[in-house]
């Protein structure tokens, strides 16, 4: 049986233990106490929406995520300090291995709702930037890329799991009721096509992406709060 590919947020990795291994770096590279920031904290905070408590977790809402012990042994776990100052830890095993939460699951339906559209824009960013040998420049890395070697990225503050967030508090979507179709490649598709329909016109809406080189995201080079560039792109 093929290994089946796991979203994270805006992260795409190919197996679960490619997944592990991405946060599990992030952890254990940092003193214990350390606050995450920058696109670090928005991966962790994605990871912490994959958890199957993840409602309960974030609770009254989250103010930082720190790297420490865990409350009942001494290995290494993220920290949440919610704004009302309570802490809880989590593991990466229980949101990549545990039963998927509702908005995780709905994530992964909104992303394949507009794949298609994801697909056509980074044809046409090849077709109006490329060189003779058909390669653009990374914007984060600088590097020139083939098709190939690109990944769409929604940037910052337009993550794709804020986009979601937002549609489904606009929408007052009750997440827990949502029906999915047959599993797709990359997991659950709307079994309302009007759902996914509406999706697609909010993510155009709103989407801020630019093309880089895969995996460019996940360096901790990826700074993303910062002004838009003439690399950003919406959707047309």
């Amino acid at each position: 049986m093929s290994k089946k590919p796991v979203v994270v947020g805006e992260l795409l990795f190919s197996a679960k233990g490619e997944a592990k291994e991405y946060f599990s770096e992030i952890l254990n590279k940092y003193p214990l106490g350390t606050e995450l920031n920058g696109n670090e904290f928005d991966n962790v905070m994605a990871l912490l929406l994959c958890h199957p408590r993840a409602e309960e977790k974030v609770g009254s809402g989250i103010k930082s995520i720190k790297v420490d012990r865990g409350f009942y042994s001494s290995n290494r776990c993220f920290h949440v300090v919610r704004v009302d100052g309570s802490v809880e830890d989590f593991s990466i095993d229980k949101c990549i291995d545990g039963d998927h939460s509702a908005f995780h699951k709905f994530c992964i339906a909104c992303r394949k709702a507009v794949e298609a559209d994801l697909r056509a824009m980074k044809i046409r960013y090849f077709e109006e930037y490329g060189n003779e040998e058909g390669k653009v420049v990374c914007p984060v890395t600088k590097e020139k890329i083939t098709f190939e070697e690109a990944h769409v990225d929604h940037r910052e503050p337009f993550t794709f799991s804020s986009i979601v967030h937002f549609f489904i508090k606009a929408n007052k979507i009750d997440i827990n009721s949502v029906a999915y179709a047959t599993e797709g490649k990359y997991g659950n598709e709307f079994e309302n096509g009007e759902l996914a329909k509406n999706f697609q016109y909010w993510h155009c809406d709103n989407a801020r992406l630019r093309v880089v080189k895969g995996k460019a995201n996940l360096s901790k080079s990826y700074l993303g709060r910062v002004k838009l560039t003439k690399a950003d792109k919406t959707l047309e």
